[in-house]
């Protein structure tokens, strides 16, 4: 008779628990085993790390692929609207990746997304190394807009997933040091990328005498090579705990779970996205138009020197950004990138005054605008993909992370539309002031981030969970995937 009484309130708890979801604790549902193996782990941090060093040398390209056209083809044949053009080719492209991978990572898994990036970003690098295997007309350098299109769509669509992948397994391998982890394997890896690019550039332009085909083969060649090696490790990585535990895959989707999130995390979301955006804005053109503004600065046009130039200055912010690893345990997350931005409006606006004097000695020049570099990437550069991957929890981090990022390739985007108007109307110098002056505005907008090193990512996912299950959506979970 007592079994027959606890079976029978057992079906009205299980009613009742249906009726009313919101009712249920969701800490008390049963615990899932599933962990990766420890080499699991490992494959996906080392996968992150040759990702990143792969997008970097990505959009490094734009540098001497803009003076190997120009030479190609002339002022006439590759103009400053067509330079524009195949510039932000990759950054839209981005954008679109980003926004589609941070969705769909979320809703089915980080390891799928992740295989068909790099996937993308093989199959379109390779398609641009053929590109001067025609004749050097606009067709041409149409078709290379679209096939760089194509391949921001991949780099951009690797960024969410790869993040926070990269996050979730660094900290379950080692919590307390995730954030210089993260930076190691995404800012770091991108920016020692770019010297590489160059170094490798410089080698085949002294190998061949000087034919910029050759150079562009290699450089593109190499290029392709990266993502197919990235393929390989892929196959074999699984997705974290983290989302094993706590994931939008088998759960209802209506419109009004987006608006329940947005309502959570709008605040997150806009500051995330402030942020990412005036510094892409200032720092993706920056960097592109280096190569055009030190080959302005060598005298007789020598392309080896503009190349050794170039070099320097892309080794220059390495150190910053090992710094900014460093400091975001040390001081926070928040401080560490108000520094960073701090700095760069200063060296801004001492760049931008003292242009036509610094033009004359190139030496000098470069190792401001290398100084104001490592800054930026010490600062917003290290801290802010770090802190819009720990500031949303791991069901809606790809999605989180998308947003921000999104916003930063814009920024990129229209930056690069300002800056080649603005130096060729006012000249280099203005350039300059008007990074210093976005600087001033991303100091105050880091003020209003998160400082997430507090954070704790298994508590922000419960926090999550508890605030859906009392508005109706139980989390449901899969176990066993890959």
């Amino acid at each position: 008779m007592a079994a027959r009484i606890q079976r029978v309130n057992d079906l009205e708890d299980n009613a009742a628990a249906e009726k009313y979801p919101a009712a249920v604790d969701v800490q008390d549902r049963p615990v899932d085993s599933y962990r990766p193996k420890k080499w699991q782990s490992n494959v996906t941090i080392l996968s992150c790390y040759i990702a990143n060093f792969s997008d970097g040398f990505q959009n490094s390209l734009a540098n001497p692929t803009n003076v190997i056209f120009k030479k190609l083809l002339g002022s006439g044949g590759y103009s400053a609207d067509m330079k524009t053009r195949i510039s932000n080719s990759l950054i839209i492209g981005a954008i679109l990746g980003v926004v589609v991978l941070g969705y769909t990572s979320d809703m089915f898994s980080r390891r799928s997304g992740l295989l068909f990036t790099s996937s993308l970003v093989a199959i379109a690098t390779l398609l641009a190394t053929l590109a001067l295997q025609v004749h050097h007309s606009q067709n041409m350098l149409w078709y290379f807009v679209v096939v760089r299109g194509i391949a921001g769509f991949g780099v951009g669509g690797e960024y969410p997933p790869s993040a926070a992948a990269g996050l979730e397994e660094s900290d379950e391998i080692m919590k307390a040091y995730r954030g210089p982890l993260f930076v190691s394997f995404t800012t770091l890896m991108a920016t020692l990328a770019s010297p590489i690019m160059q170094i490798i550039y410089l080698i085949c332009l002294v190998a061949s005498n000087n034919d910029l085909t050759v150079a562009f083969h290699a450089i593109y060649g190499i290029a392709t090579i990266l993502p197919v090696i990235i393929i390989v490790l892929r196959l074999f990585m699984v997705d974290s705990t983290l989302f094993h535990d706590s994931n939008f895959t088998n759960q209802r989707r209506p419109f009004r779970l987006y608006l329940l999130l947005a309502r959570r995390y709008w605040w997150r979301i806009f500051t995330t996205s402030l942020a990412f955006f005036l510094y892409d804005f200032i720092n993706f053109p920056n960097s592109i138009m280096s190569s055009t503004i030190i080959a302005s600065l060598v005298k007789d046009n020598d392309i080896q020197k503009t190349a050794i130039w170039q070099v320097i200055l892309t080794v220059l912010p390495v150190p910053g950004v090992m710094i900014g690893a460093w400091l975001t345990n040390a001081i926070g997350r928040r401080n560490t990138g108000i520094v960073g931005f701090a700095g760069y409006m200063v060296l801004g606006f001492i760049i931008g005054g003292t242009y036509s004097k610094l033009s004359q000695h190139i030496a000098t020049f470069v190792v401001l605008y290398g100084l104001l570099q490592a800054f930026g990437h010490m600062g917003p550069g290290a801290t802010i993909g770090l802190i819009s991957s720990e500031a949303f929890p791991t069901a809606m981090r790809g999605m989180g992370y998308s947003i921000a990022t999104a916003f930063g390739r814009t920024g990129a985007a229209v930056g690069t539309e300002c800056f080649t108007p603005l130096q060729e109307v006012a000249g280099t110098s203005a350039t300059f002031y008007l990074a210093g002056g976005v600087a001033v505005i991303g100091v105050l907008v880091y003020c209003l981030l998160p400082e997430s090193s507090q954070l704790d990512l298994a508590q922000e996912d419960r926090e999550l969970e508890e605030f859906l299950a009392e508005r109706g959506y139980n989390m449901e979970k899969r176990t066993g995937f890959r």
